[in-house]
């Protein structure tokens, strides 16, 4: 599990715990949908910024 899936885990209990939520089918799964999506957001981005930055000269 990388450190995104490990942190959205633990916002995820803590949420579950705070809002009385006991049972989420596919815990495991949607961390890492989660996890996935935001590393290809920032995978984007970071693309976008190099792109943007050779354009620039």
């Amino acid at each position: 599990m990388t450190e995104l899936e490990s942190g959205l885990n633990k916002v995820l209990e803590e949420h579950q715990h705070e809002s009385g939520l006991h049972i989420i089918g596919g815990r495991t799964r949607l961390i890492a949908r989660l996890a996935e999506f935001f590393e290809q957001l920032v995978t984007q981005e970071n693309q976008g910024a190099t792109h943007a930055g050779r354009t620039s000269h």
